[in-house]
Parts: C-alpha cells; structure tokens; sequence
C-alpha cells in the first residue's frame, strides 16, 4: 500500500490553508474508503516538518518554546493542544526517546495542529509546498512498506 494522489491533494488543500478544499477531498477520502495510508502521510508530513525546522541541531527549550508559541496562538482562537502531547511528538520526530504512551485522539489533534502551524511558520509558495510533500509522501511511503528509519 502507498500513498495515493488524493490523499496529497487533501492535505495539500489543509496546508494551502484552503479550508473548503480540504474538507471536500477528504470527504471524498471518506466516503470512498480510502483513508488506509493517509494518517501515515500527516505523520511523515509532521516528522518532515520538524526536522526541517529543528536541523541540524535542536534543544528541548527550543522545542518548549515552539510549543508554547502554537498553543498561544491557537488558544487566540479558542483551540486547545495538550503541551505534553505536543512536546513529546516533536522530540520523538527529532530522534530524542520520550514516551510514546500519547492519547492517539491528542496526537491526531496535535500533529495535525502543528504540521499546520510549522508550514505556515516556513512560509512556502507551491513549488515549496509540492517539495515538501514528495519529501512526506516518500517517507510515509517506506513506513508503510515496513522500513522502520524515520529519517
């Protein structure tokens, strides 16, 4: 199994900041059953989005910081991301060991939130953006396939 073109393209969309779109591909995602592999492209996009803010080099304070920045920002209106979640998700995606015991609807919310977040953060114009996501899709793809290296 491998990551499809519409499954790009709907997280394309929610990284544009095309809310509509986004929610109209991924409805078609839904109602065509075809979600196998997408939960490992918004976590390869996240993984990807970390280490390119983070690299080559990262402390914890940096990453407590960037957290604490999102959550205000998000708290503006009216979201809420747990910070534990959020901390250890990104030090996991930097290679640090951290626990991994997470709540997976508090993941789910945090990467989401947060991939969001980094992509607007690096300011990307479409070819940027299809850059990053080959990067994402080709990383969920070796997930998907057994390769256990994230990097």
């Amino acid at each position: 199994m491998t990551v499809t073109d519409e499954q790009v393209a709907a997280l394309r969309a929610f990284l544009a900041s095309e809310p509509d779109e986004a929610e109209r591909l991924t409805g078609q995602l839904v109602e065509a059953d075809r979600l196998v592999g997408y939960g490992e492209l918004v976590h390869a996009a996240f993984v990807t989005a970390v280490r390119r803010r983070f690299s080559p080099s990262w402390s914890i304070p940096e990453v407590i910081g960037l957290v604490a920045t999102v959550r205000a920002q998000l708290l503006d209106d009216g979201i809420h991301i747990d910070p534990r979640t959020s901390e250890s998700l990104m030090r996991h995606a930097l290679g640090d060991a951290v626990a991994t015991d997470l709540e997976k609807p508090a993941t789910a919310r945090a990467q989401v939130l947060l991939l969001g977040e980094l992509i607007v953060d690096e300011g990307l114009d479409d070819a940027g953006l299809d850059e990053f996501l080959a990067q994402a899709r080709t990383l969920a793809d070796r997930l998907m396939s057994g390769v256990t290296d994230r990097r």
